[in-house]
């Protein structure tokens, strides 16, 4: 890969940028690949072997530094040198409020009926998606508005949000889709998640985890990697072998969230969307009109 802007091919910064380029490009082809999050992109370069998730042993003097770090300072320049936008990685942790306003009521109406939306469930509750990680949530986001179904993640054992926010959102019966890692850990945070709703809304909820299952780790080729992951609730840390959710790739777990979406769905999305915008240039002519 040649262009000028990068660091030179033969130093590691160099290599590691093409890298990183090379993966963001690959995902820009693929439905469902953009907008990622760092940490999938991480996840990719772990994979191939381009990065270690084995933290640099610092020299005598100096501090350490995590394993992502030098990939996090890659997408940086990719992105400040231009050879990425910088609206195809996403940033999960941060988010920032900003409101509407127009000259007249009438124009900031018109302005937002492109936002309308209709329902898409029967006037039935939709599903609700529920992930292990904040990188997750952040990458089906999009998704999950277009389908109109809320979405959060618990980032690990939660109570607080499950309370004030989550629960609130559920009657007894609604579908959870569940996204977490296959381990030990992971299996412990989605059925303490679970045991907390259902006990808040007082029944059962129609659950199914959509990833990571046994036969998606069972069915893999090639074989989904198995690290060794710290489980530091306990003292001494235990260490279990897990399958993280983004190894499955984004791309794989969107087809899936989509797929499983579209066959809950009463009528086909398509048929919505289409009857939803023949709505919204019915209600902008009759604002012009009236203006």
């Amino acid at each position: 890969m040649t262009d000028e802007r990068l660091s030179s091919p033969n130093s590691k910064r160099g290599q590691l940028q093409r890298a990183c380029l090379a993966l963001l490009r690959q995902h820009e082809l693929e439905d469902g690949g953009l907008p990622t999050s760092a940490r999938f992109i991480y996840y990719e370069l772990v994979q191939s072997g381009v990065v270690s998730k084995k933290a640099k042993k610092p020299k005598p003097g100096q501090k350490g530094r995590r394993s992502d770090q030098d990939m996090g300072e890659a997408l940086t320049f990719l992105r400040e040198a231009g050879l990425v936008p910088w609206e195809w990685i996403v940033d999960e942790t941060r988010s920032i409020a900003v409101w509407r306003f127009a000259p007249s009521v009438a124009e900031y109406i018109a302005d937002t009926v492109d936002k309308a939306r209709i329902d898409l469930w029967d006037d039935n509750p939709p599903p609700m998606i529920i992930t292990e990680s904040r990188s997750l949530a952040g990458v089906l986001d999009t998704l999950a508005a277009e389908y109109l179904v809320p979405i959060t993640a618990t980032n690990g054992q939660v109570g607080g949000h499950l309370h004030t926010q989550v629960a609130p959102r559920l009657e007894v019966g609604q579908r959870v889709l569940y996204l977490g890692d296959h381990d030990w850990q992971g299996h412990q945070i989605e059925a303490n998640t679970r045991r907390v709703l259902e006990r808040l809304v007082g029944g059962e909820l129609d659950w199914r985890r959509l990833a990571i299952t046994e036969e998606q780790v069972r069915d893999a080729d090639p074989p989904l990697p198995v690290i060794s992951k710290p489980d530091k609730r306990y003292q001494p840390v235990r260490y279990h072998d897990a399958v993280e959710t983004e190894a499955l790739g984004q791309s794989a777990i969107v087809r899936i969230v989509r797929d499983c979406l579209d066959a809950l769905l009463p009528e086909p999305i398509e048929d919505v969307l289409e009857r939803e915008r023949d709505q919204q240039q019915d209600v902008v002519a009759l604002l012009r009109e009236h203006q």
